[in-house]
C-alpha cells in the first residue's frame, strides 16, 4: 500500500473537494483498501468540508498519461496518478503522480558505478568519457538523493570520470490553460532523458558523456536508449544495472539490439511517409498540453507540402481501427513522449511521430538518427503559406529508398490544385467530378487510379461500393438527375408467409 499522508496533505493544502484517483489495472484490486486509507487521512487534516474520492478504472488513452476526460467525467478538480507515467504537463486540472518503490541496496549500486566509472576511466585517450551519467527508472527515483549522497561521500577522483545522478522525476504538475507548447529553454548544461534530467559537469561536452539506466528492461529503458541515440553508441550503448539481479553494471543492456533495430526501422518509417500522398493524424491524446496547437501545426505543415491531411480521434489506438482509413498512408502519433514511439509492425500503414514528420515532409531535410519526441523539438510551419498564384520551381529531386525513383514534388502546384478544389467545395462538384473520373477510370480498367481523398478511394479501389446511384425526375422541372434510390417499402408479416406474397 502506497504511502497516502504525502497526498493527503497535498490534496487538503489545494482544496480539492473532488479527487480522481488513476490506477494501472493490475492496483485495481487494492483500490478499495487505497480509497478507505486516503479518505480517512485527508478527514483528519481537514479542518472544514469534505472531499469525494473516485477511482478512473479504464483509461482513455495510455495509462501513462493523466486521464484528463475521465476526470472530467466526474468533476474532478484533481488527479492523483498511481503507478508508471510519463509526467507530461496536464492541460486542465493538477495532477500529482505516486511511483512504485522497489527496494535497492545504495551501497552496492555506488559500488558497481564506481567500478564502472573505473573501467571507462582507464581505457586509451579519446575513447573514455568524462562522465558518467546514471539514469534511474521510476520505481528507484526515491533512493536518488541517497545515491547521490554516498557517491558524494566515497567518491573516487582517481578514475578522472566523475558520476553524475540524473534528478528524480517531478510529482506535481499544474496544468497550462493556454493549450500553447511550452517554449523549449536551450540550457547547454542540461539535457533530459525521458522525464529525468541532469547537468553536465562544467566543461563536459554532450558527446563525452557515458550512461547507466539503473532499473529493468521495459518501455523506459527503450525509450531512453532510442533519446540517447548515437551518443551513447560512442562508448558502447547504454549500460545497465538492475538492482534486482545485478551486483555490477552489465556493459551490454537487456534490449540493446532491439532498440538497434528500432532505430534503423525509424529510417524506414520517415522514407515511407516520404512517399505519402493522404496522411492520417491521430489525437493519441487530449490532456498533455500543447497537444491542440501540435495538430494545427502538423495540419498546415502538410498542406504546405502538397498532402492531404484527416485528423482522427479513435481513443486507444489498434491495428483494427487504423485499417478502417485504407485510403491514409501514414499516420502521425500525437501522444506523449512514452507512448509517441509505437512499433506499427502490426498496422497497415506506417505510423510516425512529429518530429519524423516534419523531417518527411520538408524538401531536402534528412534525417541524422536523433529521436525527438516533446513537442517543442518540431519546427513550426512558416507563417507565409504558399500561395497557389505564386511562380516557384520544384524543387531538387529526391531519391526515393522505397520505389528506387527520383520524385519531385512541387508545393507550388499542389497549392493550386488544392485552391481549385476548395472553389468548387461548396456546391458539391469537385466531389462529384472526381467519383465521376474514378468510375469512368474503373470501367476502362485503369489499374491503381491515383488517390487524393477517403471519397474517390471508396469509388475507384473498393470492389464493393453499395447501392448505385438511380435516375430521379425533378419535382419542378421533370428533368432526369442521378440521385440515390429512394428507400422502398420492405415486406411485412412472418417469414413462413410475407403478408403481400403470392401463394405458390
Amino acid at each position: 500500500m502506497p504511502n497516502v499522508d504525502d497526498v493527503a496533505r497535498w490534496i487538503v493544502a489545494h482544496d480539492f473537494d473532488r479527487v480522481a484517483l488513476q490506477l494501472p489495472d493490475d492496483a485495481l484490486p487494492r483500490a478499495a483498501s487505497l480509497v478507505r486509507a486516503l479518505d480517512a487521512a485527508v478527514r483528519a487534516r481537514r479542518l472544514e468540508g469534505e472531499t469525494e474520492l473516485c477511482v478512473l478504472a479504464d483509461t482513455t488513452f495510455g495509462s501513462c498519461c493523466v486521464d484528463e476526460v475521465a476526470a472530467s467525467h466526474r468533476g474532478a478538480k484533481a488527479v492523483v496518478h498511481y503507478g508508471r507515467a510519463c509526467c507530461s504537463p496536464t492541460s486542465r486540472v493538477p495532477a500529482r503522480f505516486v511511483f512504485d518503490k522497489r527496494a535497492i541496496d545504495v551501497k552496492t549500486c555506488a559500488r558497481a558505478l564506481r567500478a564502472h566509472a573505473r573501467t571507462l576511466g582507464g581505457r586509451d585517450a579519446g575513447t573514455s568519457p568524462r562522465c558518467v551519467v546514471a539514469v534511474a527508472d521510476q520505481a528507484y527515483a526515491h533512493a536518488t538523493a541517497a545515491l547521490r549522497e554516498e557517491l558524494r561521500r566515497d567518491g573516487d577522483a582517481a578514475s578522472g570520470v566523475e558520476i553524475v545522478i540524473a534528478e528524480s522525476t517531478t510529482v506535481e504538475v499544474d496544468p497550462r490553460r493556454d493549450g500553447a507548447i511550452e517554449t523549449r529553454v536551450v540550457d547547454e548544461g542540461r539535457e533530459r532523458v525521458g522525464s529525468a534530467s541532469f547537468e553536465r559537469p562544467p566543461g563536459v561536452a554532450t558527446d563525452a558523456c557515458a550512461f547507466v539506466w539503473i532499473g529493468g528492461a521495459g518501455p523506459s529503458m527503450t525509450h531512453a536508449m532510442l533519446v540517447l541515440g548515437e551518443r551513447a553508441e560512442r562508448f558502447g550503448g547504454v549500460a545497465q544495472y538492475d538492482p534486482e539481479v545485478d551486483d555490477e553494471v552489465r556493459v551490454e543492456a537487456d534490449g540493446s539490439s532491439e532498440a538497434a533495430r528500432a532505430l534503423k526501422r525509424r529510417r524506414f518509417l520517415i522514407a515511407k511517409a516520404k512517399e505519402a500522398n493522404v496522411v492520417g493524424i491521430v489525437a493519441g491524446t487530449l490532456g498533455v498540453a500543447g497537444y491542440r496547437e501540435m495538430i494545427a501545426n502538423l495540419r498546415k505543415m502538410i498542406a504546405n507540402s502538397g498532402r492531404k491531411s484527416y485528423t482522427i480521434v479513435a481513443g486507444k489506438p489498434n491495428p483494427q481501427k487504423l485499417a478502417n482509413f485504407p485510403e491514409i498512408e501514414v499516420y502521425i502519433m500525437v501522444s506523449c513522449e512514452l507512448t509517441a514511439l509505437m512499433d506499427s509492425r502490426e498496422y497497415l500503414q506506417p505510423i510516425i511521430t512529429p518530429y519524423e514528420a516534419s523531417i518527411a515532409f520538408t524538401s531536402g531535410k534528412m534525417w541524422m538518427g536523433e529521436v525527438k519526441l516533446d513537442f517543442a523539438s518540431v519546427p513550426k510551419p512558416d507563417n507565409a503559406s504558399t500561395s497557389a498564384g505564386d511562380d516557384g520551381d520544384a524543387g531538387e529531386p529526391e531519391f526515393s529508398l522505397i520505389s528506387g525513383s527520383l520524385d519531385v514534388r512541387n508545393p507550388v502546384e499542389h497549392a493550386r490544385a488544392m485552391t481549385e478544389e476548395d472553389t468548387d467545395a461548396p456546391n458539391g462538384l469537385e466531389l462529384a467530378r472526381r467519383a465521376e473520373d474514378a468510375l469512368a477510370l474503373r470501367a476502362s480498367g485503369a489499374a491503381a487510379a491515383v488517390v487524393t481523398s477517403g471519397a474517390e478511394y471508396l469509388m475507384s479501389r473498393r470492389t464493393y461500393v453499395g447501392l448505385e446511384p438511380g435516375p430521379k425526375r425533378d419535382e419542378e422541372t421533370g428533368e432526369l438527375a442521378d440521385a440515390p434510390l429512394e428507400a422502398a417499402r420492405g415486406l411485412s408479416g412472418r417469414a413462413a408467409g410475407y403478408s403481400d406474397e403470392r401463394a405458390s
